[in-house]
């Protein structure tokens, strides 16, 4: 089978189910906003040679800016690979972190293949949306959890500004004297980011 087998697929039985739960879709890429704003991207992307799809999801805080401090990228045009936290349905097939399905041999196969990540959406979604969906409540939240466990600095930055963001700047300092000590030698452009916002936290303390 082939893409356009899968995409006709996708639109007979998941896209659907996106824009029931508020996505518009541009194409491949779905995207709704939420009162904050926060911006929830679901992408379809296509390995057609290797005759497999991935469902990669984005949730970000146009807040926020960019990504890593790049330029903002307006919310109509955002796509997976523009937000802050980034996620993929994972299939399953081969590892427990496989997140391609395959467009199958057959009509059958491309169907139920499809099916398969329709039974998979709800769960896997509410799990990785859920937490990164209401601003500022949950979001102060997560930040607040975000040094208890094994982060990279690189997420870790990502809280502190959410932090800030949220107005605690008592926490935007505990994460990144948890982030510091993380940071890898040769990271010398994050290593200074952290440094920067600490120092911008304490002179607006």
């Amino acid at each position: 089978m082939d893409r356009k087998t899968i995409t006709s697929e996708l639109r007979r039985q998941f896209f659907p189910l996106l824009t029931a739960a508020g996505f518009a879709r541009t194409g491949d890429v779905l995207r709704r906003e939420l009162d904050g704003p926060v911006v929830h991207v679901v992408e379809v992307q296509h390995r057609p040679r290797s005759a497999v799809f991935q469902i990669n999801l984005g949730a970000h805080l146009p807040a926020l800016g960019g990504v890593a401090g790049g330029d903002a990228v307006p919310v109509a045009s955002m796509r997976e690979y523009d937000c802050a936290w980034r996620g993929s349905i994972v299939s399953g097939f081969r590892n427990s972190s496989d997140a391609e399905f395959a467009y199958g041999r057959t009509d059958a196969e491309a169907s139920e293949s499809v099916a398969f990540l329709v039974s998979e959406w709800q769960r896997q979604a509410d799990a990785f949306f859920g937490p990164l969906s209401d601003f500022p409540a949950g979001f102060h939240e997560q930040a607040r959890r975000s040094s208890d466990g094994d982060l990279h600095p690189a997420q870790l930055r990502t809280w502190v500004r959410v932090a800030l963001l949220v107005g605690d700047r008592g926490l935007a300092r505990r994460i990144v004297d948890v982030a510091l000590p993380r940071v890898p030698e040769r990271a010398t452009a994050l290593r200074a980011d952290l440094e920067r916002l600490l120092l911008e936290n304490e002179d607006q303390a």
